[in-house]
């Protein structure tokens, strides 16, 4: 059966995708700069328009000097006819910003009156005004991006083009003086307006899932654009015709029907809106509603208040309406936190964050003002120096501690308003400590079961495990946690049912509501369907170890009624990832045990150690990466690793643990779970060696060190960060210069200091590049003559094979060092070979 996907995207969607992330975005953003910047130099002429017809004239302003009233109709700029709103601002584009400007008005029944407005600078409050709805535009932008470029789904697509309208018109783009500009200006403008309640309904009838069969219903919602294209055609040709008077009862028309048009469409998708809102079935699609809610309330209310205000009373003095516009902010995050988070945004999480970024945003500006206010001045007094060479460097300074200063204000309200946050995540770290410290499967089994009902206190839990069938599928003994639980049944799961292969594709919690929707969208088969149905959890949370899923924990329902929280999402993902080597390495164990039990301890061991390490290449279109291990022993301290991130970032390692047998295999294994663990996206290999570091200190083995080395790829770049910590130094070999470079930086070996410092270093690999990886094994081998082999000997091989592919390359190496030194090995032989396809 197929891997499922919700939403594969077809090849026009890919490329229209890239091409609004990569240019149409990008575009808007470069052309809204020259109107961010001439805003504090733009001219106030006092007045407002509407299709060439004045709608309200500022009280002693320019225009209210020269006598313009409002209803008079525009009929010239500059002697320039202004036969349509196009010609209007190509006409004014075409002045100076604070020159003088005739502008020729006419009255019903009254002649033409040439009027000269004395621009004036723009006021203060109104330039704050356009400053927040600058800000709110880049916000809707900015947000808009990264929603698509995280999610290609029809969901993200709708929200990033209703980003993009909002940031068109919230941005602006400069006027020009040509009129072909201005005109496709202003029907851009006219097609966007007319397309949006179209992407609106859209948006609103596929959110906040993305579970549903968009396929069977594209050319459905296709239709709905229809309206909105026929509409802007009609005013269009209207436009080109200059509006003569036999057009003016078509055009009246075709006004009343984009108003009807966009009306309902916004009714019925508010509707919609509405009717999830008030769905108690879906519990989790309901949490995210109400946080939109709250945003689109929070967002517009103020904007449309301070809006109709202003058009309605005209002068009507409103506290701080000027910065009204920046509550429009609220619109794009909330939906953004909807969409990009999985599971429920329980309240005291979305009240937690606020907290976190309000206390975050209070401080940096007060930083600011203490900064500008203090020092700013106090150079500016004694130096006569000015202000913004100290606003490049808190820009430059924010950039540095920002993510620091968040941790730290995230620390601090945690300890202050959310102490039974940290409690949680004590009693998930204690329960993975706890799970180390046992053998038996069934112990472990037992004590996951029992210390999860005591913490989340679900109707029913259910740990699926594989069958002793490699290959067959999950098996499970499910029973209730507590006194209203269901007597205990075993159930079993086919490793390719739909249910098991979603998870292995999601690879972290999912609510039953989230799979019901990717099942919808893809066909689900019975198996699924009736597991669901029969068993009534409400999370699963995927037990994965390596690149396959290992089983799956189930939860029902919690006993009070509550939803499982972002938070026990967060914990619960970082015990699987702990408990899946755990139980792995467990049953590896007693499987060895019951299949060989006249074998000896170290057979047991080897194999156990064997399926720790990655059993196949990795191949992506861009790379690939595999790795090869002989221990001297039936068990040995080398490891290797390699795997994705969430990120599709590549994060790989080699490490060498001092000694040989037992003691350096159990060390190894303690090191692999560590760096599983912190193995997150997004994370530096410094921070990563920093943290491995404390852990093996922690272990407190005497006279046991380990060299380690870590590298994050990031595919899309072709970036790679490492760090060294007393590894054999890895040889990148460019083979179109021939040339060999060595990645060396980073520090000393793991658990010789607790206070060891750690440096990153980063290189940018091209297609062809080869990094070879390598213990020390392989150089120290010796032959009859008792000669090493040595690097430079063992990195000629290499080269001399540089053009094999990575697996055949490796078997040559290994067969070299083995006819080298002959049959006995004096230490562990491993070496990984990562080879750059395309980028």
């Amino acid at each position: 059966m197929p891997r499922p996907s919700p939403c594969p995207e077809t090849p026009f969607e890919r490329i229209s995708r890239l091409i609004s992330l990569l240019v149409l975005a990008p575009l808007l953003f470069i052309l809204s700069l020259p109107v961010a910047v001439d805003l504090p130099h733009r001219a106030d002429l006092g007045f407002t328009a509407s299709n060439l017809v004045v709608r309200s004239v500022e009280a002693g302003g320019p225009a209210a000097a020269a006598g313009m009233e409002p209803g008079q109709h525009i009929v010239a700029v500059a002697g320039q006819p202004t036969h349509h709103e196009s010609a209007f601002y190509a006409a004014r584009a075409r002045l100076r910003p604070h020159a003088p400007i005739t502008i020729s008005v006419a009255a019903p029944g009254a002649p033409v009156r040439h009027m000269e407005l004395r621009p004036v600078r723009i006021a203060q409050a109104d330039l704050i005004h356009a400053y927040s709805l600058w800000v709110a535009g880049l916000a809707f932008l900015l947000i808009g991006w990264w929603v698509l470029w995280r999610r290609p789904d029809p969901v993200a697509r709708n929200f990033h083009f209703l980003c993009l309208v909002f940031a068109f018109f919230l941005l602006d783009i400069p006027d020009h003086p040509d009129l072909d500009y201005m005109q496709f200006k202003q029907y851009l403008r006219a097609l966007l307006q007319l397309l949006m309640p179209a992407f609106f309904l859209r948006f609103l009838i596929q959110f906040p899932s993305t579970g549903a069969p968009w396929r069977r219903t594209q050319r459905r919602y296709r239709i709905l654009l229809l309206p909105g294209v026929v509409l802007f055609v009609a005013s269009a040709g209207l436009e080109a015709f200059g509006r003569p008077p036999a057009t003016d009862r078509i055009e009246d028309l075709v006004n009343l029907l984009s108003v009807f048009y966009a009306l309902g469409y916004f009714v019925a998708g508010l509707a919609i809106f509405g009717r999830r809102v008030l769905r108690r079935e879906r519990p989790i699609q309901q949490t995210k509603l109400k946080v939109v809610l709250v945003g689109l309330v929070g967002g517009l209310v103020p904007f449309l208040v301070a809006t109709v205000v202003a058009n309605v009373v005209p002068g009507t003095p409103l506290p701080y309406w000027q910065y009204l516009s920046l509550s429009l902010l609220l619109v794009p995050v909330s939906f953004a936190l909807a969409i990009m988070r999985y599971g429920a945004l329980d309240t005291r999480f979305v009240v937690r964050i606020g907290l976190v970024y309000g206390s975050l945003t209070l401080l940096v500006v007060l930083i600011y003002f203490v900064v500008v206010g203090l020092v700013g001045n106090l150079m500016a007094r004694m130096f006569g120096a000015e202000t913004w060479p100290v606003l490049v460097a808190i820009a430059a300074g924010s950039g540095l501690v920002i993510m620091p200063l968040r941790n730290q204000v995230q620390i601090w309200i945690d300890r202050t308003f959310y102490p039974s946050r940290r409690a949680d995540r004590r009693a998930i770290n204690a329960l993975a400590e706890r799970l180390t410290g046992l053998i038996e499967p069934g112990a472990v089994v037992r004590t996951i079961e029992g210390r999860l009902c005591e913490l989340y206190r679900p109707e029913g839990f259910a740990l699926f495990l594989p069958t002793p069938s490699p290959g067959a599928g999950f098996a499970a003994r499910v029973g209730g946690c507590s006194e209203l639980g269901t007597p205990p049944t075993d159930v079993f799961l086919a490793a390719d049912s739909t249910l098991a292969l979603l998870l292995d594709r999601l690879r972290r919690p999912v609510f039953r509501e989230e799979i019901e929707d990717h099942m919808l969208a893809t066909g689900a088969d019975a198996e699924s369907l009736q597991l669901l149905t029969r068993l009534r959890l409400a999370l699963l949370v995927p037990l994965i170890t390596g690149n396959r899923l290992l089983g799956i924990m189930g939860f029902g329902p919690k006993s009070s009624g509550d939803l499982y929280s972002q938070d026990d999402l967060a914990n619960l993902k970082n015990l699987a990832v702990q408990a899946a080597s755990i139980v792995e390495s467990r049953q590896l164990y007693q499987a060895s045990l019951e299949r060989k039990r006249l074998e000896t301890e170290l057979e047991v061991a080897r194999d156990i150690q064997a399926n720790l390490l990655p059993d196949k290449p990795l191949d992506f279109a861009s790379y690939r990466i595999c790795g090869h291990n002989e221990p001297c022993r039936m068990v040995g301290g080398d490891y290797f690793d390699y795997f994705t991130l969430e990120n599709d970032d590549l994060i790989f390692a080699i490490a060498d643990v001092s000694g040989k047998g037992i003691p350096a295999a159990l060390m190894m294994t303690s090191v692999r779970v560590a760096f599983r663990q912190e193995a997150l996206p997004g994370v530096s290999p410094r921070d990563l060696m920093t943290r491995l570091n404390a852990v093996v200190t922690a272990l407190g083995s005497q006279g046991h060190f380990i060299c380690f080395f870590c590298g994050v790829l990031t595919p899309s770049t072709g970036l790679l960060r490492f760090c060294n910590a007393g590894m054999e130094q890895p040889v990148l070999f460019r083979p179109r210069s021939r040339y060999r470079q060595v990645l060396k930086k980073g520090g000393p070996v793991l658990g010789v200091s607790p206070e060891a410092v750690y440096r990153e270093g980063a290189i940018g690999l091209c297609p062809g590049d080869r990094l070879f990886l390598y213990t020390d094994g392989l150089t120290e081998e010796r032959n009859e003559q008792d000669e090493f082999l040595d690097a430079p000997r063992l990195l000629d091989v290499v080269e001399a094979h540089i053009d094999d592919v990575p697996e055949t390359l490796l078997g040559k190496v290994f067969a070299h060092v083995q006819a080298f030194g002959g049959s006995n090995r004096s230490d562990d032989r491993t070496a990984i070979l990562l080879e750059i396809s395309d980028l």
